[in-house]
């Protein structure tokens, strides 16, 4: 859809489903794509599917996840004849099992970069997002302390300066993120096996998986609280949060980075007005204006699920006093999802998430109560 005002945004997630060169190595010992004949026409059949996306997304900013190498990559931009259009932020996993998170930028109508200086991933929880020796007062009596201090995959920070002039849009920060799967947990152990992996193996693979999910929803909340403070009413801090985040829009890990703000559902109402540290999920935008809509970027075991999210701040919600955006429409590229016939031409398995905002600041004289 091509945008009526340069001013416009639109954000996509997609994740990549293993993107690595041939004989390169993802999560086995073994590489998923072998150096041999077939196998580069494998990897070609997955450059071209991912080139395909890439034109039909037609965004502004997209974030990837399951990103190996950053040639592969390269190389879906080049496939797509896009390679000049866009600013890219990825580098090579560090190791096996250890996918990375990209960022793709598009340059303005003049060429120029929209992606502002800084970008990088953070592989810490905050210094002080620490649970270590923590009793609650009612209820359970035990000692809490959790040793976990790391994202499973890093997350990527950015900012990216919009086009326009006069007025100027607000400067926008970008996280990718990709946070651990509620697949059970690949585990180590030094010496003797674990009673609880001895007696609970499955439980406790997944629970882990769990636990580390949550806390890492916890830990982007934090990196997101320490710039989402303004609580003065002119001053603007929008932000966008995109990725696989491997949960539903109302499960806890979810409701956790949104911080759940109020939406606005009557004419009268005041919700929404203003909600300085809350996120809006796509998703709900784009449900609260439906007819009908199925919303799902993932199937397992014949379950259709919603893994993949764009969350935004109040300067992208329509009703907040200090709207910047209005959001437009939201799409979900999932006819692939769950079949194999385009499997086996190089399709991922998760949908693709797209959203649209137009530029479209809330008028002055209405922002009064």
């Amino acid at each position: 859809m091509p945008r009526a005002n340069m001013r416009d945004l639109t954000f996509a997630t997609f994740n990549l489903y293993n993107l690595q060169v041939p004989g390169g190595i993802t999560y086995g010992t073994s590489p998923a794509i072998p150096d041999t004949p077939e196998g580069q026409k494998q990897y070609l059949a997955k450059v071209k599917w991912s080139a395909e996306q890439l034109r039909r997304l037609d965004a502004e900013v997209i974030g990837f996840q399951e990103l190996w190498s950053k040639q592969a990559l390269v190389d879906v931009f080049e496939a797509a004849e896009l390679a000049n259009e866009y600013d890219l932020v990825a580098r090579d996993a560090p190791g096996r099992g250890r996918p990375q998170v990209a960022l793709a930028v598009r340059k303005d109508r003049n060429g120029k970069s929209q992606l502002l200086p800084g970008a990088d991933w953070e592989p810490n929880f905050p210094p002080s997002f620490r649970f270590d020796q923590i009793r609650e007062t009612d209820g359970a009596a035990e000692e809490v302390t959790i040793t976990l201090s790391e994202f499973s995959r890093p997350i990527l920070k950015a900012q990216i300066q919009p086009e326009g002039r006069s007025p100027k849009p607000p400067a926008v920060t970008v996280f990718v993120a990709h946070l651990k799967s509620k697949g059970p947990a690949r585990v180590s152990f030094p010496d003797d096996l674990p009673p609880i992996l001895a007696d609970y193996p499955n439980i406790a693979k997944s629970s882990l998986s769990h636990v580390r999910r949550v806390l890492e929803a916890g830990a982007l909340r934090a990196m997101l609280d320490s710039i989402m403070v303004s609580e003065d009413r002119d001053e603007l801090s929008p932000v966008v949060v995109m990725g696989d985040l491997n949960d539903g829009t109302l499960s806890v890990t979810n409701e956790l980075i949104s911080d759940q703000p109020t939406y606005k559902v009557v004419e009268k109402g005041t919700a929404g007005r203003s909600s300085n540290k809350g996120l809006y999920s796509a998703e709900q935008l784009q449900q609260l204006r439906s007819l009908r809509h199925v919303y799902y970027t993932y199937i397992f075991k014949n379950k259709l699920e919603s893994l993949d999210h764009i969350l935004v701040s109040e300067e992208f919600y329509d009703h907040s006093r200090k709207r910047q955006w209005s959001f437009r429409e939201m799409e979900i590229f999932n006819d692939h999802v769950g079949r194999p016939e385009d499997k086996d031409k190089g399709a991922g398995d998760h949908g693709i998430v797209h959203a649209y905002f137009d530029w479209n600041p809330m008028p002055k004289e209405t922002d009064a109560v």
